[in-house]
């Protein structure tokens, strides 16, 4: 009996494995330790949004690149995709997939990365009040003309991303671009958050 459940059951757990392997990676990932998991990548959909700490009014600016990132001037989209870090041994990992523009002023480049070159992950700490906001991103990575890239790296992570796993937001932004002004902005965020400890 148990030889027959078997079989039945590890078709189905290698099919899962195979077609969805980010739900895979989710719950066998041997890391061990607490785990703040993105299981989807989306466009950015408010044009330069901020996402960080502003400061308080009257100025309502923000640090760019210390406390805060601010959003690309035009939407984007992707097909899919997922990052995961492990705040105990500072492993992160992202993948986007068909990330390209959603609107073009000129409609010459849309559903294009539109010169986009390279792009690099950040995680924001420590999002909300109390305490400051801090930026931690990965080394940048080459985002191909499908809109396509992967990182998988080792970074420090400072006690603000270590401490409050739901204080963090993950972004992707653009790293190489020949407008030297949009470097920096982002243009991805994580979705459907998850912490696994």
């Amino acid at each position: 009996m148990k030889t027959r459940a078997l079989r039945r059951i590890l078709p189905a757990a290698l099919i899962v494995g195979l077609t969805c392997p980010a739900i895979a990676q989710e719950f066998v990932s041997a890391d061990g330790g607490t785990r703040v998991i993105w299981r989807t990548i989306v466009g950015i959909l408010s044009p330069e949004s901020i996402v960080g700490r502003r400061d308080a009014s009257p100025s309502g600016g923000c640090d760019i690149g210390v406390t805060c990132a601010v959003g690309a001037p035009v939407p984007w989209t992707a097909t899919g995709g997922h990052a995961e870090v492990n705040l105990d041994n500072g492993n992160l990992t992202f993948n986007v997939r068909g990330l390209v523009l959603a609107h073009d002023f000129n409609m010459a480049n849309i559903g294009t990365p539109d010169g986009v070159t390279k792009v690099k992950g950040t995680l924001v700490c420590n999002d909300t009040e109390p305490g400051f906001a801090e930026l931690v991103d990965t080394e940048a990575v080459r985002l191909s003309a499908a809109g396509d890239a992967t990182f998988s790296g080792h970074g420090f992570l400072p006690a603000s991303c270590t401490a409050e796993p739901e204080d963090i937001v993950f972004v992707i932004r653009i790293a190489e671009l020949a407008f030297e002004e949009l470097v920096d902005a982002w243009i991805a965020f994580g979705a459907a958050r998850v912490i696994r400890r």
